[in-house]
Protein backbone atom coordinates (compact mmCIF):
# COMPACT_ATOMS: atom_id res chain seq x y z
CA UNK A 1 0.00 0.00 0.00
CA UNK A 2 2.89 2.55 1.15
CA UNK A 3 4.85 1.12 -2.04
CA UNK A 4 6.67 4.02 -4.19
CA UNK A 5 5.89 6.22 -1.42
CA UNK A 6 8.83 7.51 0.80
CA UNK A 7 8.53 7.17 4.36
CA UNK A 8 8.11 10.63 6.13
CA UNK A 9 10.02 11.21 9.27
CA UNK A 10 8.64 13.00 12.02
CA UNK A 11 10.37 15.70 12.77
CA UNK A 12 12.99 15.42 15.47
CA UNK A 13 12.10 17.40 18.56
CA UNK A 14 14.52 19.83 19.74
CA UNK A 15 16.37 18.85 22.42
CA UNK A 16 14.98 20.56 25.66
CA UNK A 17 17.96 21.83 27.58
CA UNK A 18 16.15 20.60 30.86
CA UNK A 19 16.23 17.42 29.65
CA UNK A 20 19.37 16.93 29.39
CA UNK A 21 20.95 15.86 32.30
CA UNK A 22 22.72 18.08 35.34
CA UNK A 23 26.16 18.48 35.58
CA UNK A 24 28.45 16.47 38.11
CA UNK A 25 29.75 19.16 40.18
CA UNK A 26 33.20 18.25 39.16
CA UNK A 27 32.13 19.93 34.97
CA UNK A 28 30.45 22.57 37.24
CA UNK A 29 33.68 23.63 39.28
CA UNK A 30 35.73 23.26 35.35
CA UNK A 31 33.04 25.41 34.16
CA UNK A 32 33.15 28.18 36.81
CA UNK A 33 37.56 27.78 36.22
CA UNK A 34 37.13 28.29 32.34
CA UNK A 35 34.85 31.15 33.04
CA UNK A 36 36.99 33.11 35.79
CA UNK A 37 39.65 32.36 33.30
CA UNK A 38 38.08 34.32 30.35
CA UNK A 39 37.09 37.00 32.59
CA UNK A 40 40.20 37.67 33.66
CA UNK A 41 41.72 38.08 29.76
CA UNK A 42 39.09 40.64 28.94
CA UNK A 43 40.00 41.94 32.25
CA UNK A 44 43.56 42.28 31.38
CA UNK A 45 42.89 43.39 27.44
CA UNK A 46 40.68 45.89 28.40
CA UNK A 47 43.33 47.36 31.79
CA UNK A 48 46.18 47.02 28.44
CA UNK A 49 43.57 49.49 26.65
CA UNK A 50 42.92 51.71 29.20
CA UNK A 51 46.59 52.03 30.13
CA UNK A 52 47.57 52.95 26.71
CA UNK A 53 45.04 55.26 26.35
CA UNK A 54 45.45 57.22 29.43
CA UNK A 55 48.78 57.67 28.18
CA UNK A 56 48.04 59.43 24.83
CA UNK A 57 45.14 61.26 26.81
CA UNK A 58 47.73 62.75 29.28
CA UNK A 59 48.63 64.80 25.53
CA UNK A 60 50.73 63.08 23.08
CA UNK A 61 54.02 64.73 21.39
CA UNK A 62 53.62 66.45 18.10
CA UNK A 63 55.03 64.78 15.38
CA UNK A 64 55.71 67.09 12.59
CA UNK A 65 56.72 66.35 8.98
CA UNK A 66 57.21 68.92 6.16
CA UNK A 67 56.77 68.15 2.67
CA UNK A 68 55.98 71.66 1.81
CA UNK A 69 57.04 72.35 -1.85
CA UNK A 70 58.87 68.60 -2.61
CA UNK A 71 60.08 69.60 -5.82
CA UNK A 72 62.90 72.19 -6.42
CA UNK A 73 66.96 71.82 -6.10
CA UNK A 74 68.73 68.62 -4.51
CA UNK A 75 69.09 69.59 -1.04
CA UNK A 76 72.36 69.59 0.42
CA UNK A 77 73.94 71.25 3.07
CA UNK A 78 71.76 73.69 4.85
CA UNK A 79 73.52 77.09 5.42
CA UNK A 80 71.46 79.76 7.90
CA UNK A 81 72.95 83.08 8.16
CA UNK A 82 72.30 85.81 11.09
CA UNK A 83 69.41 84.22 12.57
CA UNK A 84 67.78 84.67 15.75
CA UNK A 85 65.03 83.02 18.26
CA UNK A 86 62.40 84.77 20.12
CA UNK A 87 59.77 83.51 22.65
CA UNK A 88 57.74 85.43 24.23
CA UNK A 89 59.28 88.44 23.18
CA UNK A 90 62.45 87.36 24.79
CA UNK A 91 65.48 86.52 22.32
CA UNK A 92 67.31 83.23 23.34
CA UNK A 93 69.26 82.85 20.09
CA UNK A 94 70.74 86.28 18.70
CA UNK A 95 72.71 86.55 15.99
CA UNK A 96 73.79 83.19 15.08
CA UNK A 97 75.30 81.36 11.26
CA UNK A 98 75.02 77.66 11.14
CA UNK A 99 75.76 75.22 8.84
CA UNK A 100 74.02 71.43 8.60
CA UNK A 101 76.42 69.28 6.64
CA UNK A 102 74.51 67.16 4.36
CA UNK A 103 74.11 63.38 6.03
CA UNK A 104 75.78 64.83 9.56
CA UNK A 105 74.34 64.05 12.67
CA UNK A 106 74.59 66.92 15.44
CA UNK A 107 74.19 66.86 18.78
CA UNK A 108 72.77 69.59 20.41
CA UNK A 109 73.43 70.75 23.86
CA UNK A 110 72.87 73.40 26.21
CA UNK A 111 71.68 74.37 30.27
CA UNK A 112 67.96 74.08 30.58
CA UNK A 113 66.06 77.29 28.99
CA UNK A 114 69.15 78.25 26.42
CA UNK A 115 66.83 77.62 23.51
CA UNK A 116 67.51 74.39 22.30
CA UNK A 117 63.79 73.06 21.99
CA UNK A 118 63.28 76.31 20.61
CA UNK A 119 65.70 76.03 17.87
CA UNK A 120 64.47 72.76 16.72
CA UNK A 121 61.18 74.02 16.27
CA UNK A 122 61.68 77.38 14.45
CA UNK A 123 63.88 74.80 12.03
CA UNK A 124 60.39 72.46 11.88
CA UNK A 125 58.42 75.20 11.13
CA UNK A 126 60.82 76.77 8.20
CA UNK A 127 60.74 79.81 10.05
CA UNK A 128 64.70 80.10 9.92
CA UNK A 129 65.65 81.93 6.50
CA UNK A 130 67.92 79.16 4.53
CA UNK A 131 66.16 76.26 5.19
CA UNK A 132 65.35 75.29 1.65
CA UNK A 133 60.95 75.20 0.65
CA UNK A 134 61.41 71.92 -0.37
CA UNK A 135 63.56 70.77 2.54
CA UNK A 136 61.35 67.32 3.85
CA UNK A 137 61.59 68.07 7.78
CA UNK A 138 60.51 65.09 10.46
CA UNK A 139 60.41 66.45 13.79
CA UNK A 140 59.71 64.09 17.25
CA UNK A 141 59.10 66.70 20.35
CA UNK A 142 60.41 65.60 23.65
CA UNK A 143 57.47 64.13 25.29
CA UNK A 144 54.67 66.21 27.51
CA UNK A 145 55.18 66.40 31.41
CA UNK A 146 53.53 63.64 33.14
CA UNK A 147 53.25 61.63 30.30
CA UNK A 148 55.36 58.30 30.17
CA UNK A 149 54.58 57.82 26.05
CA UNK A 150 58.22 58.30 24.64
CA UNK A 151 59.08 60.33 21.36
CA UNK A 152 59.60 57.60 19.74
CA UNK A 153 56.98 55.19 21.18
CA UNK A 154 54.52 58.52 19.98
CA UNK A 155 55.51 57.75 16.46
CA UNK A 156 53.63 54.62 16.60
CA UNK A 157 50.52 56.32 17.87
CA UNK A 158 50.55 59.54 15.50
CA UNK A 159 47.41 58.72 14.09
CA UNK A 160 44.80 60.91 15.43
CA UNK A 161 42.02 58.40 14.37
CA UNK A 162 43.61 55.98 16.47
CA UNK A 163 43.68 57.95 19.23
CA UNK A 164 40.39 59.18 18.65
CA UNK A 165 39.01 55.70 18.61
CA UNK A 166 41.30 54.46 21.89
CA UNK A 167 39.47 56.86 23.62
CA UNK A 168 35.61 55.74 22.43
CA UNK A 169 36.89 52.48 23.76
CA UNK A 170 37.69 53.41 26.59
CA UNK A 171 34.96 54.99 27.46
CA UNK A 172 32.65 52.18 25.89
CA UNK A 173 34.09 49.74 27.69
CA UNK A 174 33.91 51.41 31.36
CA UNK A 175 30.33 52.31 30.44
CA UNK A 176 29.35 48.72 29.49
CA UNK A 177 31.06 47.56 32.51
CA UNK A 178 29.19 50.30 34.74
CA UNK A 179 26.24 48.56 33.23
CA UNK A 180 26.76 44.82 33.96
CA UNK A 181 25.29 43.53 36.96
CA UNK A 182 26.52 42.93 40.01
CA UNK A 183 26.25 38.72 40.89
CA UNK A 184 25.49 39.23 44.90
CA UNK A 185 23.08 41.96 45.16
CA UNK A 186 21.28 41.69 41.38
CA UNK A 187 21.11 45.48 41.19
CA UNK A 188 22.76 47.92 38.84
CA UNK A 189 26.12 49.54 39.70
CA UNK A 190 25.10 52.27 38.27
CA UNK A 191 21.52 53.41 37.68
CA UNK A 192 22.41 57.05 36.22
CA UNK A 193 23.20 55.95 33.23
CA UNK A 194 19.55 55.52 32.07
CA UNK A 195 18.34 52.99 29.28
CA UNK A 196 21.41 52.08 27.17
CA UNK A 197 21.55 49.94 24.49
CA UNK A 198 23.84 47.43 25.78
CA UNK A 199 23.91 45.48 22.44
CA UNK A 200 24.89 48.63 20.39
CA UNK A 201 27.80 49.39 23.12
CA UNK A 202 29.27 46.02 22.45
CA UNK A 203 28.67 45.94 18.47
CA UNK A 204 30.09 49.78 18.05
CA UNK A 205 33.57 48.45 20.33
CA UNK A 206 33.55 45.17 17.92
CA UNK A 207 33.91 47.57 15.08
CA UNK A 208 36.57 49.57 16.78
CA UNK A 209 38.47 46.73 18.24
CA UNK A 210 38.93 45.19 14.58
CA UNK A 211 40.04 48.92 13.33
CA UNK A 212 42.48 49.17 15.94
CA UNK A 213 43.72 45.84 15.21
CA UNK A 214 46.13 45.41 18.26
CA UNK A 215 47.59 42.07 17.02
CA UNK A 216 49.13 43.76 14.12
CA UNK A 217 52.44 42.95 13.02
CA UNK A 218 55.38 45.34 12.08
CA UNK A 219 55.03 44.35 8.30
CA UNK A 220 51.33 44.45 8.08
CA UNK A 221 52.05 47.69 10.15
CA UNK A 222 54.20 49.04 7.81
CA UNK A 223 51.76 48.42 4.76
CA UNK A 224 48.87 50.12 6.68
CA UNK A 225 50.94 53.33 6.79
CA UNK A 226 52.10 52.71 2.90
CA UNK A 227 49.33 51.67 0.76
CA UNK A 228 50.90 50.29 -1.93
CA UNK A 229 54.35 49.97 -1.41
CA UNK A 230 55.22 46.51 -2.63
CA UNK A 231 55.85 43.81 0.60
CA UNK A 232 59.42 43.44 -0.37
CA UNK A 233 60.46 46.62 0.13
CA UNK A 234 59.12 47.41 3.24
CA UNK A 235 60.54 43.62 4.61
CA UNK A 236 64.16 45.20 3.11
CA UNK A 237 63.79 48.59 5.40
CA UNK A 238 62.46 46.89 8.17
CA UNK A 239 65.11 44.55 7.94
CA UNK A 240 67.36 47.46 7.85
CA UNK A 241 66.28 48.01 11.61
CA UNK A 242 66.94 44.28 12.42
CA UNK A 243 63.12 43.72 12.34
CA UNK A 244 63.68 40.24 9.76
CA UNK A 245 62.23 36.79 10.15
CA UNK A 246 59.78 35.57 12.36
CA UNK A 247 59.85 38.81 14.47
CA UNK A 248 58.38 41.26 11.44
CA UNK A 249 55.23 39.33 11.84
CA UNK A 250 54.57 38.87 15.53
CA UNK A 251 51.86 41.23 17.40
CA UNK A 252 53.45 43.98 17.80
CA UNK A 253 52.33 44.20 21.54
CA UNK A 254 54.75 41.29 21.75
CA UNK A 255 57.81 43.27 21.05
CA UNK A 256 59.84 45.01 23.47
CA UNK A 257 60.66 48.61 23.85
CA UNK A 258 63.81 48.28 21.62
CA UNK A 259 62.26 46.23 19.39
CA UNK A 260 59.28 48.82 19.24
CA UNK A 261 61.58 51.56 18.45
CA UNK A 262 63.37 50.03 15.86
CA UNK A 263 59.53 49.99 13.92
CA UNK A 264 59.14 53.35 14.94
CA UNK A 265 62.42 54.05 13.37
CA UNK A 266 61.57 52.33 10.33
CA UNK A 267 58.62 54.34 9.90
CA UNK A 268 59.51 57.68 10.56
CA UNK A 269 62.82 57.22 7.80
CA UNK A 270 61.24 55.15 5.38
CA UNK A 271 60.00 58.42 3.74
CA UNK A 272 63.47 59.60 3.64
CA UNK A 273 63.38 62.85 4.87
CA UNK A 274 66.38 65.10 4.42
CA UNK A 275 66.62 66.05 8.14
CA UNK A 276 65.19 64.57 11.46
CA UNK A 277 65.03 66.85 14.75
CA UNK A 278 64.61 64.76 17.62
CA UNK A 279 64.50 66.09 21.34
CA UNK A 280 65.28 64.12 24.14
CA UNK A 281 63.92 60.75 22.67
CA UNK A 282 65.57 58.98 24.92
CA UNK A 283 63.23 59.73 27.79
CA UNK A 284 61.58 56.73 29.87
CA UNK A 285 63.21 54.16 26.94
CA UNK A 286 65.14 51.31 28.40
CA UNK A 287 68.83 50.12 27.44
CA UNK A 288 67.53 48.49 24.68
CA UNK A 289 65.55 50.72 23.20
CA UNK A 290 68.25 53.27 23.27
CA UNK A 291 70.89 50.35 21.55
CA UNK A 292 67.66 50.19 18.87
CA UNK A 293 67.47 54.01 18.43
CA UNK A 294 71.62 54.66 18.48
CA UNK A 295 71.48 51.58 15.27
CA UNK A 296 68.80 53.36 13.44
CA UNK A 297 70.21 56.39 13.40
CA UNK A 298 73.27 55.34 12.46
CA UNK A 299 72.08 53.40 9.40
CA UNK A 300 69.83 56.52 8.47
CA UNK A 301 71.44 58.69 5.91
CA UNK A 302 69.87 61.75 5.86
CA UNK A 303 70.68 64.88 8.59
CA UNK A 304 70.09 64.84 12.67
CA UNK A 305 69.84 67.49 15.55
CA UNK A 306 68.94 65.89 18.36
CA UNK A 307 68.65 67.53 22.11
CA UNK A 308 69.75 65.29 24.70
CA UNK A 309 71.26 64.37 27.92
CA UNK A 310 71.71 60.79 27.23
CA UNK A 311 75.78 60.58 27.25
CA UNK A 312 75.52 56.77 25.53
CA UNK A 313 73.20 58.08 22.96
CA UNK A 314 75.03 61.33 22.15
CA UNK A 315 78.58 59.70 22.23
CA UNK A 316 76.91 56.67 19.96
CA UNK A 317 75.54 58.00 17.06
CA UNK A 318 76.51 61.93 16.70
CA UNK A 319 79.13 63.36 14.63
CA UNK A 320 79.69 66.75 16.35
CA UNK A 321 77.97 68.70 18.95
CA UNK A 322 76.79 72.16 19.26
CA UNK A 323 76.94 74.05 22.74
CA UNK A 324 73.98 77.00 23.20
CA UNK A 325 75.58 79.32 25.26
CA UNK A 326 74.91 82.86 26.01
CA UNK A 327 72.36 83.33 23.26
CA UNK A 328 74.86 81.29 20.87
CA UNK A 329 75.05 78.18 19.49
CA UNK A 330 78.47 77.14 18.36
CA UNK A 331 80.86 73.93 17.77
CA UNK A 332 82.24 72.28 20.87
CA UNK A 333 85.80 70.87 20.35
CA UNK A 334 85.28 68.10 22.61
CA UNK A 335 83.46 64.88 23.64
CA UNK A 336 79.54 65.15 25.70
CA UNK A 337 81.67 64.34 29.11
CA UNK A 338 84.09 66.79 28.45
CA UNK A 339 81.07 69.27 27.70
CA UNK A 340 79.68 67.96 31.16
CA UNK A 341 82.85 68.15 33.21
CA UNK A 342 83.14 72.12 31.85
CA UNK A 343 79.34 72.49 33.35
CA UNK A 344 80.53 71.53 37.13
CA UNK A 345 83.79 73.72 36.67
Amino acid sequence: MNAGMEEQVAPKKPENIFDAPLLSSRDKAKLERNKRKEDRQREAQYQMHVAEMEALRAGMPPVYVNHSNVGGTTIRDIHMENFSVTVGGRDLIQDVTLTLAFGRHYGLVGRNGTGKTSLLRAMAQHAIDGIPKNCQILHVEQEVTGDDTTALQCVLNADVERVQLMQEEAQLGQLLKDLEYDAESKQSLDKSKGDVDKDSISKRLEEIYKRLDLTVNPLLYMMRCFPGVPEQKLRSHLGSFGVTGNLALQSMYTLSGGQKSRVAFAKITFKKPHIILLDEPSNHLDLDAVEALIQGLLIFQGGVLMVSHDEHLITGSVDELWAVTDGKVAPFPGTFKEYKKMLTT
